[in-house]
C-alpha cells in the first residue's frame, strides 16, 4: 500500500518538481541572464496580471515628434526611452536635437529619441511653466521670468529683451488612436519582467493565495515522499538480509 502510494503521488507530482527545479536553477542565474531587464509580453498573462495604462498624463507633438508622460515614464513617439519624471509641462523640436522639460528639469534628447542630458535648473523661482522655441533655441518659461538656451542647448540664461510675442510656445494636444494604441503597447511591455513571472511561478503567486497554498501542498508531498522512499528503502534492505 505504501509503495503504490509512493509510486503514485510522486508520478502526479512530477510536473512540479520539474516547474520547481527548472524555474529555481533559472532564477540562480537571474543577473546572468538579465531577468530583470527581460519583459514579457503575452496579452492573456498581462491581462492575468491587471497591467493596464493609465490615462496619459501630458503630451506634447512638435514637428512630426510626439512626447507623452504616461504615470512617470516618458514616451517619445510611443517608445520607452527610459527617462522618469513626475511633471512634463511641454516640448519643442530644434532640428538634430528636441527638448522636453517640467518640473525643474530640462531633458534633452536626439530626434531619435536618445537621452543625451538632462539639466537641473535649481536656482528657478518655481516650475517650469511653458517651453517654446524662438530664432532655433529653446525658451523656458517659470514664474514669470523668460529663459533661452545657448546655441547647444547647454546652458539656459535669462532673457530680459524677449520678444515673447514672437515665441512658439508648446502646448498640449491629446495622441490619437493610434498613438495610443502604441502607447499602450508600450507601457504594458516594461510591466512585467521575465524575473518576477519565473519567481511567481515558482512560488505559486500567480494564482494569488490559492497558488500559494498549492505550492506549499507541494513541498509537503515531497518531504512526505521523501520519507516514504526512505521507509520503503529501509523495508527492503530488512527483507534482504532476512532472505540472506
Amino acid at each position: 500500500m505504501l509503495r503504490r502510494s509512493h509510486r503514485w503521488v510522486g508520478t502526479s507530482l512530477l510536473l512540479f518538481v520539474i516547474l520547481l527545479a527548472v524555474s529555481g536553477i533559472t532564477l540562480n542565474h537571474g543577473d546572468t541572464l538579465g531577468l530583470d531587464r527581460r519583459y514579457v509580453n503575452w496579452t492573456w498573462i498581462l491581462d492575468a496580471y491587471g497591467i493596464q495604462m493609465p490615462a496619459p498624463g501630458a503630451s506634447y507633438a512638435d514637428a512630426e515628434h510626439r512626447v507623452t508622460l504616461v504615470g512617470e515614464r516618458l514616451y517619445f513617439n510611443g517608445r520607452d526611452i527610459e527617462q522618469r519624471t513626475p511633471a512634463l509641462t511641454g516640448f519643442v523640436s530644434l532640428g538634430p536635437l528636441v527638448v522636453a522639460a517640467g518640473g525643474s528639469a530640462v531633458r534633452i534628447l536626439t530626434a531619435d529619441g536618445d537621452p543625451v542630458e538632462v539639466i537641473e535648473l535649481s536656482g528657478l523661482a518655481g516650475s517650469i511653466e511653458r517651453v517654446g522655441r524662438y530664432d532655433g533655441r529653446a525658451i523656458l518659461q517659470s514664474a514669470g521670468s523668460i529663459l533661452r538656451s545657448d546655441e547647444d542647448v547647454a546652458e539656459f540664461l535669462p532673457w530680459t529683451d524677449s520678444a515673447v510675442d514672437d515665441i512658439h510656445w508648446s502646448e498640449a494636444s491629446a495622441p490619437n488612436a493610434a498613438e495610443l494604441s502604441a502607447l499602450e503597447r508600450a507601457y504594458r511591455g516594461r510591466g512585467l519582467t521575465v524575473e518576477r513571472l519565473l519567481l511567481d511561478l515558482h512560488s505559486g503567486r500567480i494564482l494569488s493565495l490559492p497558488g500559494t497554498l498549492f505550492m506549499d501542498f507541494v513541498g509537503i508531498c515531497m518531504v512526505v515522499l521523501g520519507i516514504s522512499g526512505l521507509v520503503i528503502s529501509r523495508s527492503r534492505n530488512r527483507r534482504a538480509n532476512g532472505a540472506k
